[in-house]
């Protein structure tokens, strides 16, 4: 055991390394030579220089390129190497990523499945990477995909319905989603508009979402287009009214913590300056998605309080290090006619005051410069995201 020490300690310290030369197996194009180079370590020294948790991950490599060649016996010799549980959904997913792509269904499944059970023991886990509770959403949906080809609707409703509410709240409402799609597809109509449903009630619905809960109503009711279009309308009332009902009902009253930053022209913006006027605060980034996604609606939101001066809207870009930002959101702006002012964060100082742990997340202050209200993400259409913010803003008058 010592020798093997030593060595560790003598290939650690030598410019090509153990796992620097093991990770070169990344590189290679295809799994004989993979498989080739990692025999050639012997097992106890990898065993003893390279972590458990890096050496599954070459293994699953190695077995999702042999998945991808439909060699079966080798991808199960790496499989039943992998010993990190942790992360063996991760490396379970890999794999059937691999089978997908190679068009086997039935190994597909397999594995999705063993990546969505395998999780289930550490969704408590917060590490450096991809969570388990995200992993199981990418397995369910993988999983969905293969049964659905395979025509095992019913199975599929049977898993995400098991499994959905395991997953992150930002996964939730896209797996309600295609459960929907699914009992649409098991000709169970009623359940699939609940379904839907509940997906409008997450503000994840939007106009396809619209389109498939008309498509059910017509193939439970019959060809009652006026019919829908009353029921919807109902729908959205009732939702709408148990989100003022409960917003109305926020205790949310926290001090805002106070803050100064630049603007893109290098005015310095000082939160305490409007005290006693209500403020938004978006906090976004420009290689942020659902941050541009949001962006109409908060336009249309400013437009909506452009003659009223007791509110403010203050867009802080975070999480950004590249010298030339200024001039690229002037550009982002300038092309898509926003007239936001934006605020630069370039020490990541404000949005850590905030607590903010992703983007896109908005923050309502009232007149006394206390926060109202908190929103993370953005779902739903244009038109509820302003009705929305409008109801928290008139609460917070």
């Amino acid at each position: 055991m010592r020798v093997i020490y030593l060595l560790c300690l003598l290939i650690s310290w030598h410019p090509g390394s153990l796992v620097a030369q093991i990770t070169d197996i990344y590189k290679l194009p295809d799994p004989g030579k993979m498989d080739s180079v990692y025999k050639s370590y012997s097992p106890a020294l990898l065993r003893d220089c390279v972590s458990i948790s890096k050496l599954d991950d070459i293994r699953s490599y190695i077995a999702a390129s042999y998945a991808y060649y439909h060699n079966q016996a080798k991808v199960e010799e790496y499989v039943s190497q992998l010993q990190y549980g942790p992360e063996k959904g991760n490396q379970y997913f890999r794999i059937a990523r691999s089978f997908e792509n190679a068009n086997d269904l039935a190994q597909t499944e397999r594995f999705a499945k063993l990546a969505a059970d395998s999780v289930m023991g550490y969704l408590e886990l917060n590490p450096a990477g991809v969570s388990p509770a995200s992993i199981l959403a990418s397995s369910l949906v993988l999983l969905t995909e293969v049964l659905e080809k395979q025509r095992k609707y019913e199975e599929a409703i049977r898993w995400l319905t098991d499994r959905t509410e395991y997953c992150s709240a930002r996964n939730r409402a896209g797996l309600l989603s295609l459960k929907a799609d699914m009992l649409v597809k098991a000709a169970k109509y009623n359940e699939a508009l609940d379904t839907y449903t509940a997906v409008l009630k997450a503000r994840a619905g939007g106009k396809v979402v619209e389109q498939k809960m008309k498509q059910a109503y017509v193939a439970w009711h019959g060809a009652d287009t006026l019919g829908f279009e009353a029921y919807l309308s109902d729908i959205k009332a009732r939702i709408a009214h148990e989100f003022s009902d409960s917003i109305s009902k926020s205790t949310l009253k926290s001090k805002a913590p106070l803050f100064e930053l630049k603007d893109l022209d290098g005015k310095i913006v000082k939160l305490a300056d409007y005290l006693g006027k209500v403020v938004v605060l978006d906090f976004w980034a420009t290689w942020c998605v659902p941050c541009k996604a949001s962006f109409p609606a908060m336009q249309k939101a400013i437009n909506k309080y452009s003659a009223d001066t007791s509110v403010v809207f203050l867009f802080i870009d975070t999480w950004e290090y590249n010298d030339s930002m200024e001039k690229e959101i002037k550009e982002f702006l300038s092309k898509k006619q926003y007239t936001f002012r934006v605020l630069r964060d370039r020490k990541d100082e404000v949005v850590k005051q905030y607590g903010v742990d992703g983007v896109p997340a908005k923050f309502v202050i009232d007149r006394e410069g206390y926060i109202r209200f908190s929103m993370k993400g953005f779902n739903g259409t244009d038109e509820e995201s302003v009705a929305e913010l409008a109801e928290m803003i008139t609460l917070s008058r």
